[in-house]
């Protein structure tokens, strides 16, 4: 099982769970905190099945401050390891009719089941509810504490009904907790009761810091999107099927909780997915399958989307613009691609107000996706197991070994290691054993070519293989967002068959949280110079090719078209406008539900305090990076000849020593022969800053610049022409 198996939401204790917030409550406290004193048990046989109920007689057992456990630092009481450890919590209710609502927040390691006066209110990692456990059990799965590193605890809405568990005076909470291994290096077992009252009087004690009251979602400019479990857990799998209703009314309108179901209203099968974001973010990313009453595939348009099934929910978490992936995806497609369409909506699931959220299209075959032939197993012929392979690089957890493998041919290039290849759509259980062999002959064959002596031939090398396009749009998208996984994870690429080309397409881009800037996983990520490509954890081909001069130089003037069109600042900042205005105020409640400004999040480089602060690194940055790039491409894009695929040779400036001041610069010119050049320097948005006119010997090959240090700190473009035939460019820093 893997590790990072996670379920969410919870079971209730009676019936459907619905929207909690009466409009009785006033306010809220906490009945219960970590460091309230319990009475424990650290179990080393049977417990007494009676232990939970509030008669029961808990005398020999121990009193301490909660929670208690061991291992994270986060514990009111200290224990040594142990597989188990069960806690009783007494608490008066001095009013009971007024309490309005109840909510347990969970703060554990790894499993627990929790019971209000003997009736089993909730469990996680342990089992179906109401099953019976031992002081021996080991949890299902592992959960980390989240309180410790900075994350909201597991939320227990608590249905209405169970507040007529609650007696006036004496009550028990009992937890047991337990490890998912007796070999286990921590145990926590940390529970908060709240509860929303009715009146200004105050009964209980302060709710924590890091508490947020339930929200209501009454309208928003946005979709609803309401997704009701009945009840039941949400696993990372197997998928679970529960009912979705989907409101958008015209554009500009409210959408209200009491409007129609006008988008959709029917069956889904829904699942948690992700890996290390589904084990660290408690806000949870989800599979979604559209489906008949039956279970069959109901294939629908939402929200102007093409006619699918199959899409996710995407949480952004770790981005706390809420934007990246949003804006990487939309480049894409404005490059000319296909990228996974996105819309922003709001969830509420089981009637929990869960933030901002974003539909997201699934990577897979279609017509209205990746545009590739459908290949079966009942394809046999060579032309028709020629293609129809999409395929990808990604982590191997959780895959039989059987299910990917490693390309025989070793990298080139020093410290790059050998390709490791999944089958995505189809998987390989969907594949014939001769179309699985014919694949992997032919990425075999593609990068035998690729390290050979003859790699950059134009008729036998590597571009026979690759689509060149698609190969080179998402190399400067990759370097455009600095994806720190973009050339090793999540990456996708499809076998066209022979009719269609029979070419390997790049793409689409999947998985762009940790971009822009959004990254400490190394000491540069984050900072918007150098690349990434040749970093030798990433798949070695986009270094290799770059050592072709052809493909560099086609980067070089692709980059140049990009820059003044869609890569340009003010088209990006464009878009990031576009994507505020969409989102509204859904912005405020989505981080009134998750209130992590100012809290570092995993893998967070940068920690705003609000969102402004978050919005503006992120433009800062792109700009930033936008001009970084372009001082190493723009102005270098050379002719190419159609009847030789080979650059024609024009002069290139070199600048020496750059960067610097400017004070003392010199320029190379092996190529200028006229007595005179001009010399034109432009600052970074077009604007002329300094013009002359120089003489210039034939044979000299260098020309002393004049003393420019009195221009600004920047990036500035050297223009030298020489009225005749010859003009060259290049870039030049001040700093």
């Amino acid at each position: 099982m893997s590790p990072f198996r996670i379920y969410i939401v919870v079971l209730f204790l009676l019936g459907i769970p619905r929207l909690v917030v009466s409009q009785q409550t006033d306010h809220w406290e906490s009945i219960i905190q970590r460091f309230n004193i319990c009475s424990y048990v650290i179990p080393d046989g049977p417990v007494d099945p009676d232990w939970m109920n509030l008669s029961f007689d808990d005398s020999a057992w121990e009193r301490a401050p909660g929670g208690i456990g061991f291992g994270d630092n986060d514990d009111g009481t200290s224990i040594s390891p142990a597989i188990s450890v069960y806690c009783r919590y007494y608490f008066d209710v001095p009013n009971l009719s007024k309490i309005s609502a109840l909510l347990l927040d969970m703060d554990f390691d790894d499993g627990f089941v929790a019971y209000l006066n003997g009736i089993e209110l909730a469990r996680y990692n342990m089992g179906e509810a109401g099953s019976t456990t031992s002081w021996n059990y080991l949890a299902d799965d592992l959960f980390e504490a989240p309180l410790y590193r900075g994350l909201s605890p597991f939320r227990v809405v608590v249905d209405q009904s169970v507040l007529d568990l609650l007696v006036n005076q004496d009550n028990v909470l009992a937890i047991e907790v337990h490890n998912q291994s007796a070999a286990s290096s921590d145990l926590s077992s940390n529970a908060y009761l709240h509860a929303g009252l009715s009146t200004a009087d105050r009964f209980f004690n302060h709710t924590p810091s890091w508490f947020w009251p339930p929200m209501k979602l009454d309208t928003t400019l946005l979709p609803m999107l309401m997704i009701n479990t009945n009840g039941q857990a949400i696993p990372d799998e197997p998928r679970i099927t529960a009912h979705m209703g989907l409101i958008h009314n015209d554009l500009g309108g409210y959408n209200s909780f009491s409007d129609p179901l006008n988008v959709y209203n029917g069956q889904i099968s829904i699942e948690i997915r992700g890996e290390s974001s589904a084990w660290f973010y408690p806000k949870k990313s989800y599979s979604i399958e559209t489906q008949t009453d039956s279970g069959t595939n109901n294939n629908v348009s939402l929200l102007g989307l093409p006619e699918e099934n199959d899409f996710v929910l995407s949480a952004p978490y770790g981005d706390k613009t809420l934007m990246r992936n949003v804006l990487a995806y939309g480049l894409y497609e404005k490059f000319g691609h296909y990228a996974p369409r996105t819309r922003f909506v709001e969830l509420l699931l089981n009637g929990n107000y869960q933030g901002l959220y974003v539909l997201t299209e699934k990577i897979k075959r279609d017509k209205n996706r990746v545009d590739m032939a459908k290949i079966t197993a009942k394809d046999t012929t060579a032309i028709d197991i020629s293609g129809g392979y999409l395929m990808r690089i990604d982590k191997t957890s959780g895959m039989a070994e059987h299910e990917y493998w490693t390309s025989p041919v070793q990298p080139p290039l020093p410290n790059f290691q050998p390709v490791v290849y999944q089958h995505f759509d189809p998987d390989y259980d969907e594949l014939s054993a001769d179309q699985r062999a014919y694949m992997k002959d032919y990425l075999v064959e593609f990068e035998r070519v690729l390290v050979g002596p003859d790699f950059m031939n134009p008729t036998t090398g590597y571009q026979a293989y690759l689509d060149i396009p698609s190969f080179m749009d998402l190399m400067i998208l990759n370097e455009v967002v600095k994806d720190v996984d973009g050339f090793r994870l999540s990456h996708y690429f499809y076998k066209q068959k022979d009719t269609r080309g029979g070419k390997l397409v790049t793409g689409p881009p999947w998985d762009y949280n940790l971009t822009f800037g959004n990254s400490d996983f190394t000491d540069d990520v984050h900072q918007p110079y150098n690349w990434t490509y040749p970093l030798t954890p990433n798949v070695y081909w986009w270094t290799r090719v770059m050592n072709d001069p052809w493909f560099n130089n086609q980067v070089q003037c692709r980059w140049e078209k990009l820059y003044t069109t869609v890569l340009s600042p003010e088209s990006v900042s464009n878009m990031i406008d576009s994507s505020l205005l969409a989102m509204d105020d859904a912005i405020s409640r989505n981080f009134t539900r998750w209130p992590i400004f100012g809290t570092y999040v995993w893998p967070n480089s940068y920690v705003g305090q609000n969102y402004l602060q978050e919005e503006e690194y992120l433009r800062t940055w792109i700009n930033d990076r936008l001009s970084w790039i372009d001082g190493k491409w723009g102005g270098l894009c050379e002719p190419v000849s159609e009847r030789s695929n080979q650059v024609i040779s024009h002069p290139k400036l070199k600048v020496y020593p750059n960067p610097s001041d400017l004070s003392n610069t010199f320029v190379s010119l092996p190529s200028f022969s006229a007595e005179e050049i001009s010399i034109r320097l432009f600052d970074i948005n077009g604007r002329l800053v300094y013009q002359a006119t120089a003489q210039f010997t034939y044979g000299e090959h260098a020309y002393s610049l004049p003393d420019l240090s009195f221009l600004t700190d920047g990036i500035y473009t050297l223009e030298v022409n020489d009225g005749i035939s010859v003009r060259a460019m290049c870039k030049l820093l001040k700093q």
